[in-house]
């Protein structure tokens, strides 16, 4: 059987995980795999088909926990499929890229549309499939189609409304074996100097969340009416530390790597404090982020 050297494809084995994840969490995987273009992401694919092994997607890191021992099968590591252009007020981007180094980019060539992602840490591929979004924004607001592969190899390009997006939630989420290649984004045009806005908001950023420590984002979907990180907070459990994990004094929405925290430290902190919001306040929160391998 065809292996990833026979290939000539980019990879690394028994890579740790912990240095692709931004909680910097994780053991190793068997095989990390690196595609420079959509031929090498299928032939990627076939080789997995074909030596009947379990796979999944990695962009950024930003929204998944994986526990400290092996992933017995392969990621892909999307970090090269990153390039993007702006043509007609429309931005292709590839999943690879980084979602506020291309929300930036549009600011800074006076397109509104995408500045509510600038400072999200995700790839443009991870927040498609997650729906991401802030500041009342989220991906579904600005996406006009998506191009995914198919576990059969081949390409298909699907509309917005084709997408099922729902708050955190997509099409992508519920079936994984479509792998997210790239995106158009509408863009309008504007004289606005959207400049400032980002300048603020990335300032409320930096005080109000825990930039320094590794995290990754919001670890809770806001309950209907309300906040997670409020609720979080008004239970008391700012600070809380389980293992190497803890609850941001900062931002009660946010845990973060403390301390050498393992990803069986993180899923402890986020089941008690899931019990503790359940147990005071009868609402069960659920989280945004993905617990992978446990």
């Amino acid at each position: 059987m065809k292996s990833f050297e026979d290939a000539k494809i980019e990879y690394l084995k028994d890579e740790l995980l912990s240095k692709h994840t931004t909680y910097k969490v994780g053991g190793p995987c068997s095989y990390m795999v690196f595609p420079k273009n959509v031929d090498e992401l299928k032939k990627i694919v076939e080789i997995i088909k074909d030596n009947k092994m379990k796979y999944m997607i990695l962009g950024n890191g930003s929204n998944v926990i994986f526990s400290s021992k092996k992933y017995e099968g392969t990621i892909i590591n999307l970090k090269y499929l990153k390039d993007y252009k702006i043509e007609r007020n429309k931005l292709t981007a590839y999943s690879g890229a980084s979602l506020p180094q291309i929300a930036l980019f549009t600011v800074n060539n006076g397109y509104k549309g995408l500045d509510f992602a600038v400072g999200f840490p995700a790839s443009v591929g991870g927040a498609v499939f997650m729906n991401a979004g802030c500041y009342g924004s989220e991906m579904s607001d600005v996406i006009l189609d998506v191009t995914y592969l198919d576990e059969n190899l081949n390409m298909h390009t699907i509309k917005n409304d084709k997408c099922k997006f729902s708050y955190r939630n997509s099409i992508f989420k519920q079936n994984k074996k479509m792998i997210i290649v790239s995106c158009t984004i509408k863009l309008t045009k504007t004289k606005e100097d959207l400049k400032q806005l980002i300048d603020e908001r990335m300032k409320k950023r930096i005080q109000t969340q825990p930039l320094e420590k590794p995290s990754a984002g919001s670890v809770f979907k806001n309950p209907e009416g309300t906040s997670a990180g409020k609720l979080i907070e008004d239970a008391g459990l700012k600070g809380k530390q389980i293992g190497g994990a803890k609850v941001s004094e900062k931002h009660a929405n946010f845990i973060i790597n403390e301390e050498n925290a393992t990803g069986e430290d993180i899923k402890k902190l986020v089941k008690y404090v899931s019990d503790e919001v359940e147990e005071k306040y009868n609402i069960r929160l659920e989280t945004e982020q993905e617990f992978i391998n446990f």
